[in-house]
């Protein structure tokens, strides 16, 4: 009996993280030009994709150097040292974006560094 539950639990485990294979990848970074000009810098809309089947939490992206002369919200994208966190670290569900907007030129580029794949609970 004892060595069913175990199978049990392992083909549970293996059905599950098979259907997560989840990395930082998965993580699309988007930036588009909109038509306004703040203080005479364009602005961009930057977009942050979980591309992924579970979500992800604790995103953060290089940003070393970024500068904005629009506020941006701090829920959404906050500067932590070199890097930015996207969304106040919450997650980020299933095939979601996060978005935010802000004014400089040239277009600083986003790179993905860390996050946190949570797929406990995503199938139920």
């Amino acid at each position: 009996m004892a060595t069913t539950a175990i199978l049990a639990i392992i083909l549970f485990n293996l059905l599950f993280k098979g259907f997560c294979e989840c990395e930082l990848k998965d993580i699309t970074v988007g930036t588009e030009r909109t038509s306004a000009l703040i203080e005479g810098k364009q602005e961009w809309k930057v977009s942050f994709i979980n591309t992924c089947k579970c979500p992800q939490q604790a995103l953060t992206v290089s940003c070393d150097g970024f500068k904005t002369v629009e506020k941006v919200d701090p829920d959404v994208f906050a500067p932590v040292g070199n890097n930015c966190t996207v969304n106040g670290g919450r997650p980020i569900p299933p095939f979601a974006t996060v978005q935010f907007l802000y004014a400089w030129d040239p277009p600083f580029i986003f790179v993905p560094v860390s996050s946190h794949v949570n797929c406990e609970g995503a199938f139920k």
